[in-house]
């Protein structure tokens, strides 16, 4: 046992000045099997079954939490049984504590795995805690290696570092370890050297499986633009580790980290033949508008819904998808360059027939507020009325302005004729206050570019969206809807009761279901910026300003401006709010 404390102790101050197994730059390498492999390497595989569908309805959605994924008992004493290839496919075992290692290479591999930098982002500490629970559950046995080297499992893991490219991904980002011939002795390793090969390997594994899930760009919203409400769905390291261990084919298993979803498929189909035009695995344009396009995708959810609703913002459409068959397009119009429609997803709360509008903040403090320091014509010409925010009715006419913060009360437009919002809106809250609705401008939907509204979703047919929605969720005919839209009662809320998701999506490349690849303007320079940092360039991005940022009066409307009285507003009045506003859409 000396002897095996002094190996380990020379172990770790070998290993510490090379902790950093993550920094190296060498290409990924063929691994070379040199013997049969290990017991563990070819332990039982735990039966297939579909992972947990995790849904809490009272969450954004799950936007940014770890994807449901694998978890496969690792146990070498289970029966043999058909292994998951895929994250999609495995099960979750339970926790086995962990128990000292019993070998010199298990001693090793312990000390090896407690010399992993603490320090990192996040996700690489998590994916070293997940390396320790690992190992220690199984008894610090190999998954990669044997002492004489890398086994079949590991080559498999190679080929996919190797076919990075065809993903979108880097493959200089998924370094093969290598095994120096010198460290082996009489045609067998050191156990220090099995150890840290074996944990290398681990590691690049683990961030083959990040990477694949959009772990390049962890918070879009903060690095490139307050608009893009998306995060990475992660696998969470713990269930990708135990998938690994009990699939049959690691690597068809490693592989399968990447989303599942048929257009991400697709387009990673078109990547691979645009990269293969550009010559010497350069992208071209069309190439990094793809890459793009997929790194936005690693983004969405691996559940889209039974039906879901998928606004292509770029696209100035709108789909509603069942069983994951499109059965209706409609035109949309979307919010102006300088007033973004917002990328997001949210369940659908509810749909408002004959719907009242409660004005937005940022509307009330730079619309209105200096309309009402001029009379107010603009409340009076819309119907608009002023409430507390519990609620009460005020008198507009009757308020100073001047001294006032329109900032502490509600401005709305009760349902009627006048209403902005038409005869329909749909409701899917979030703190970018934003929604779809009906509009009696459809003049709109002739336009080529259709960026004309103040953020929200314009529709062109939305009574027929919501007899599909309400037909779906209620199980109502279309003539029930109609019967409600024209003689129902005023701002007629109906609760939705099936999760049905609405996407908010930004895609600037679509490949449709006859393999015909489209492609659309990068109105808000989203793609751009996500090409920019998978590029690395990310001092060169330019992030616009914080939408969610709370809305300053301008004050130099008050600067020897005495608040006027009311003026008699025409009808026909088209001054610069309702050219701005109303006339463009909100």
């Amino acid at each position: 046992m000396g002897r095996l404390c002094l190996l380990a102790i020379a172990w770790v101050l070998l290993a510490g000045a090379n902790a950093d197994v993550h920094a190296q730059t060498a290409p990924p390498q063929q691994f070379a099997t040199a013997g049969p492999a290990s017991a563990m390497s070819a332990e039982s595989d735990a039966a297939a079954v579909r992972p947990e569908d995790v849904k809490p309805e009272d969450r954004q959605d799950g936007v940014g939490e770890p994807s449901a994924a694998p978890q496969a008992p690792a146990a070498a004493h289970q029966a043999p049984a058909a292994a998951p290839s895929s994250p999609s496919d495995a099960a979750a075992a339970p926790a086995v504590p962990a128990a000292d290692p019993t070998t010199p290479f298990g001693v090793a591999l312990k000390a090896r795995l407690h010399v992993i930098p603490e320090t990192g982002s996040d996700e690489e500490k998590n994916e070293r805690a997940a390396l320790i629970a690992f190992y220690g559950a199984r008894g610090y046995q190999p998954l990669w290696t044997d002492d004489k080297g890398f086994v079949a499992d590991a080559n498999a893991i190679a080929d996919v570092f190797g076919a990075a490219a065809e993903w979108g991904l880097d493959p200089a980002d998924f370094v093969a370890p290598k095994l120096d011939a010198s460290e082996a002795g009489a045609g067998h390793l050191s156990p220090e050297a099995e150890a840290g090969a074996e944990v290398e390997l681990s590691l690049a594994v683990l961030k083959y499986a990040r990477f694949a899930r959009g772990g390049r760009i962890m918070n879009p919203a903060g690095d490139l633009n307050s608009n893009l409400d998306r995060k990475p769905q992660l696998i969470a390291p713990d269930k990708v580790l135990d998938g690994l261990a009990a699939a049959s084919d690691k690597g068809a298993y490693l592989t399968g980290t990447h989303p599942q979803h048929p257009q991400f498929k697709r387009l990673k189909e078109k990547y691979a033949e645009a990269l293969a035009k550009g010559g010497k695995g350069k992208p071209n344009a069309l190439a990094k508008k793809l890459q793009a396009n997929m790194e936005m995708w690693r983004w969405m959810h691996d559940d889209l819904g039974e039906m879901y609703l998928m606004a292509n913002v770029p696209a100035y459409m709108i789909e509603i998808v069942k069983d994951g068959q499109t059965i209706h397009t409609e035109r949309i119009v979307v919010g102006e360059i300088g007033k973004q429609t917002s990328i997001f997803t949210r369940s659908l709360k509810n749909i408002v027939l004959n719907p009242m509008w409660r004005v937005p903040e940022s509307i009330k403090v730079n619309e209105l507020w200096p309309s009402l320091l001029r009379g107010g014509g603009l409340m009076r010409q819309y119907g608009l009325e002023v409430e507390t925010k519990d609620g009460r009715r005020l008198d507009w006419r009757t308020m100073d302005w001047r001294n006032l913060d329109i900032r502490n009360y509600e401005v709305v437009q009760p349902a009627g004729r006048k209403s902005v919002m038409g005869y329909v809106k749909f409701s899917f809250p979030s703190q970018h206050t934003i929604f779809m609705h009906d509009t009696p401008d459809k003049w709109m939907f002739n336009s080529k570019q259709r960026t004309l509204s103040h953020g929200c979703l314009r529709l062109r047919n939305p009574l027929r969206v919501a007899e599909i929605i309400l037909a779906h969720d209620k199980g109502w005919d279309p003539g029930k809807v109609q019967d409600l839209a024209k003689t129902g009662p005023m701002n007629n809320e109906i609760v939705m009761e099936k999760r049905i998701r609405m996407h908010l999506a930004y895609f600037t490349a679509w490949v449709d279901d006859g393999g015909a690849l489209k492609t659309y303007s990068d109105i808000y320079g989203h793609e751009k910026r996500v090409t920019q940092a998978l590029e690395g360039q990310w001092d060169k991005i330019a992030k616009g300003r914080d939408h969610l940022a709370p809305v300053e009066p301008n004050r130099t409307h008050l600067a020897d401006k005495p608040q006027q009285r009311p003026a008699r507003v025409s009808q026909s009045a088209n001054d610069d709010f309702f050219s701005g506003f109303f006339g463009s859409g909100f």
